[in-house]
């Protein structure tokens, strides 16, 4: 499974948009980025493995990526609902 497929979703749907200016694509990647954030922080480890095997995804090859992402994403989470 190609990286490059991956990263090409947020790339793929800002061409899909038509003409777009750098500053609007920044922005749109920047969504992408939130979006994608709070996906992780609300899902558990073995919802998103699953949602990557479903993908074609060979998931264990990610897991210490992913381990990293929701723990970050979760932290992010808890200082938001704080205020800290």
């Amino acid at each position: 499974m190609s990286v490059a497929r991956f990263n090409s979703v947020i790339e793929t749907a800002i061409k899909l948009k038509g003409d777009i200016k750098e500053i609007t694509a920044k922005t749109f990647r920047q969504d992408a980025a939130v979006i994608l954030e709070s996906l992780v922080a609300e899902f558990n480890e073995q919802q998103i493995l699953d949602a990557m095997a479903k993908q074609g995804v060979e998931a264990k090859a990610y897991h210490s990526t992913l381990r990293a992402l929701i723990e970050e994403a979760k932290k992010r989470r808890s200082q938001r609902l704080t205020g800290r």
